[in-house]
């Protein structure tokens, strides 16, 4: 891949992290009624639920930053 590739697909994981993220700060109804956050919710109970997309959100950032910085595993 080239290093435009790097950059879009880290700036898409950055932003889709950061969504998630703002998504639980301001307890936005629209992310808890998803299917897979609601079936969450009836496991965990909604507080946890939101701590656990806030932590997919933040390993999202991590992630799209390190793609972005154009590191490989070295195989």
């Amino acid at each position: 891949m080239t290093r435009f590739h790097d950059l879009f697909v880290g700036l898409v994981a950055i932003v889709l992290g950061c969504l998630l993220i703002g998504g639980t700060v301001a307890k936005s109804e629209t992310l808890m009624a998803l299917a897979k956050s609601r079936q969450l919710a009836g496991l965990v109970g909604a507080g946890p639920t939101r701590w656990i997309i806030a932590a997919i959100g933040a390993a999202c950032v991590a992630m799209g930053l390190v793609i972005a910085s154009g590191w490989r595993i070295q195989w």
